[in-house]
Formats: C-alpha cells, sequence, structure tokens
C-alpha cells in the first residue's frame, strides 16, 4: 500500500496558466460568431464574390491567421452563415410561437413577425439573396441554393403545424403546400422591398398574403 509521500507525487500538476477546455471551446465559438457576422455584413455591400477573407476578417477585426484557424475556407464560410442564420431563425422562430394558437391567427402573426425581423436586420436577406445566386451561378454549387430555400421552408410549415388545428387533427389541410405558399409569396415581398424600399407596398402585400391564404386554406 502507498504511503502518503506516493499519494502525493502521484497527483497531476496543474498548470494554472492552463485556460479550461469550457472556456477555450466557448471563446471560440465566440470567435466563430464574430466571424459569421462579420460574413454577413460583407456579403450584403460586395457581393459574395467580392466579400474575400481578407475583407471579412477586417470587418471581424481580426487577421487572417484567426480567421483560418477557425474556417478552411471562403466556402466553409458560406456554408456556416446558411447553417447560422437557419439556426437563429428557428430560435426566434421557437420563442416566439412556443404555445399552440388557432392557424388563422398563426398565419397572421408568423408573417408579421417574419416581417419584423426582415425589417430589423435586411442585410441578412441580401445575403441570403446573394447566396442563392452565388449557388445558381457557380458550377458544383447548387446544392447550396437548394439547400437553403428547403431550411426556410421548414421553418415556415413547423411554425404553421404547431397550430391548434394540426396538432389536434381537428383540420385536414395540405401543410405542405400552405408553407410554400405563403413562403414564396413573402420571399417576393421582400426581395421588391429590398430594391424598391417601399415599405408601405409591402406592408400591404404581406396583409393581402395573408388574406389570401387564410381564404385559400381555412
Amino acid at each position: 500500500m502507498p504511503g502518503p509521500a506516493r499519494l502525493f507525487r502521484a497527483q497531476p500538476r496543474v498548470d494554472p496558466r492552463r485556460k479550461p477546455k469550457v472556456l477555450r471551446r466557448a471563446k471560440s465559438e465566440a470567435k466563430r460568431e464574430t466571424i459569421l457576422q462579420a460574413a454577413i455584413t460583407v456579403i450584403a455591400k460586395e457581393g459574395v464574390h467580392g466579400a474575400t477573407t481578407r475583407k471579412i476578417a477586417a470587418e471581424a477585426g481580426i487577421n487572417l491567421a484567426t480567421l483560418h484557424y477557425q474556417f478552411e475556407s471562403k466556402e466553409t464560410i458560406l456554408l456556416s452563415v446558411l447553417g447560422h442564420l437557419t439556426a437563429h431563425y428557428r430560435q426566434e422562430l421557437d420563442m416566439a410561437f412556443s404555445k399552440p394558437e388557432p392557424l388563422r391567427d398563426r398565419i397572421d402573426h408568423l408573417l408579421t413577425f417574419i416581417w419584423s425581423e426582415v425589417q430589423r436586420a435586411p442585410e441578412e436577406q441580401l445575403t441570403l439573396y446573394d447566396l442563392t445566386l452565388y449557388a445558381l451561378t457557380t458550377p458544383g454549387s447548387e446544392w447550396m441554393g437548394k439547400k437553403k430555400y428547403e431550411e426556410l421552408l421548414l421553418l415556415y410549415r413547423d411554425a404553421l403545424a404547431s397550430s391548434t388545428e394540426i396538432t389536434t387533427g381537428s383540420l385536414d389541410i395540405d401543410l405542405d403546400s400552405l408553407a410554400n405558399f405563403v413562403f414564396t409569396g413573402f420571399v417576393g415581398t421582400v426581395l421588391q422591398w429590398l430594391a424598391t424600399a417601399n415599405t408601405p407596398r409591402a406592408r400591404q402585400q404581406i396583409q393581402n398574403l395573408i388574406v389570401a391564404a387564410q381564404r385559400m386554406y381555412l
């Protein structure tokens, strides 16, 4: 049986200068968040083709080596931006629509809420559109555009699916068709608004879309 001295020597020494893994991981995640936010800003200003890793690093306030330590290529950043925005939107929708409500109200509240989010951060929408155009015009990247639209459409569908009639099964409708109807109509309205900055017209068009969806599916 080892004596006290041997037991004492067996204890690992801890370097007080060494940061815990949890802290290092948190700092790394914060750094990635900063880079992705910078990428959104640069893409909105310069477009995808003009958004170099050097410009993104400058916007993030870091050196290029630090950026490449977190993301190995520009393409990795672009894909991560899509995932970052989708995850953010899902979190916002989950918080806003945590309780069931009638589908008629859900259609209204969903589009009204998303419109307010679009107005709050229009640069995110510009980034999403630029990423789509990049995907469609870059050979081998077509899947990125499809992935973006499928994930965003799913957000609409999931928000509608948590309405009272759908969760209780009291209403039999084509939920996929409803989600696609409001999603594509909303996307077109947002694109027009970004191009014209005509907020009253966009607001009226969204209200028209809400009424049309309610009449067609309820």
